[in-house]
């Protein structure tokens, strides 16, 4: 079996040592080389590793021309060194988000394309049971017609967790707050269930309990294209509620709860149909609970890494793919336009008013933080 020369940037992050080194041992995994812009940390890695170390990423690069580089930095450098692995001719497995503005999103895709070259965002939730599993039965259509989506993802923090990280919760340091961090998992699992992006949104960020630039709590109202309407509600500012997302269609409902519940009701009649019985006024559709069988899935690193090694070497499709990884940035960029600007967000976002915004934000011209 053909083994990826693979490189590692940011070594010296913790999401390195606690997700990547587990999928060390695929056979189609060869780490040759480590870097990190903390010397002592990227020797270390190197050292355990058995393998050479850098500061500098592009003499990495250009020294070993590796088949994959992945990147475990702080989320504002995510583009630029993608950008430099494309063009030294690697693939490239980034962890979320894909960047922070989505006109480095456009970059990246574009450098992609040039160098004939994928690029895979770590969405491992893809790769979950349930998630696997919803998407399995809206493709079949069992809900009929999508109405309503309706998604509440509670993501405590504490201040220890920013204070910890100097650059947590900072327009220039992180990029933003909840949507930036925790969120793109969940806006990810908006935009698989879903099939891509809304057709507009409105969204109210706020900073409700931690004090730093960035939001802690967002709330959206978003349309689809094909009239389904939905609320999007992500906060590391909120406890004692569980993660649930609920889809409602014409003949279904599917409920699925962080806690294990996995509910999917289905109607004896699409009500479209139902509807249209003139001697109906106002009962319901007789309604039954159907049991499910869920698909295989961990939402491990390690799925991601076998599906990606797939793509490169046999030309499978790649879940985890730019465009998909772009969609998720340009939608949480949409929630941070939207609440700012006051306004309605309708897509495609304008990539040269948001970069004005955003650089707006970094330059501290809006004190009055997320509100």
């Amino acid at each position: 079996m053909k083994k990826l020369r693979h490189v590692y940037i940011g070594v010296g992050a913790g999401i390195f040592n606690g997700r990547h080194r587990k999928v060390l041992d695929l056979p189609t995994l060869e780490v040759v080389g480590v870097s990190d812009i903390d010397e002592e940390r990227a020797r270390t890695r190197a050292a355990e590793l058995g393998v050479p170390h850098w500061v500098d990423h592009k003499e990495m690069l250009a020294e070993l021309k590796p088949d994959v580089a992945v990147i475990t930095t702080p989320h504002p450098f995510h583009a630029s060194i993608a950008i430099d692995c494309l063009n030294a001719g690697a693939h490239v497995l980034t962890e979320k988000p894909m960047a922070v503005r989505i006109s480095e999103a456009d970059a990246m895709i574009e450098a992609a394309k040039a160098n004939d070259r994928l690029i895979c965002v770590n969405f491992q939730q893809r790769f979950r049971s349930d998630s696997k599993t919803m998407k399995r039965i809206m493709d079949e259509g069992v809900l009929g017609k999508i109405q309503h989506f309706d998604m509440i993802v509670p993501w405590p923090r504490t201040k220890a967790y920013f204070t910890n990280k100097p650059w947590s919760g900072q327009w220039l340091g992180e990029g933003g707050g909840v949507l930036i961090n925790q969120g793109p998992h969940n806006l990810d699992h908006v935009i698989y269930l879903m099939g891509g992006l809304p057709k507009r949104l409105f969204a109210w960020n706020r900073n409700q309990v931690h004090g730093i630039e960035t939001e802690d709590t967002v709330q959206a109202m978003v349309e689809w294209d094909n009239g389904a309407l939905g609320t999007i509600h992500l906060s590391t500012a909120e406890a004692g509620r569980d993660e649930r997302v609920e889809i409602v269609g014409t003949k279904g409902t599917l409920q699925v709860v962080k806690d294990g519940t996995f509910s999917l009701r289905v109607m004896d009649k699409d009500f479209r149909d139902y509807v249209l019985d003139p001697n109906i006024t106002t009962k319901s559709p007789d309604v039954k609970e159907v049991k499910v069988n869920l698909e295989d899935g961990d939402g491990s690193h390690r799925e991601v890494y076998e599906d990606f090694h797939s793509a490169i070497l046999n030309g499978t499709p790649l879940l985890n793919n730019a465009e998909q990884g772009r969609m998720c940035v340009e939608l949480s960029n949409a929630m941070i336009f939207s609440n700012f600007r006051k306004t309605e967000v309708r897509f495609p976002l304008d990539r040269a008013a948001f970069d004005e915004l955003f650089d707006e934000l970094i330059a501290g011209k809006h004190p009055d933080k997320a509100l």
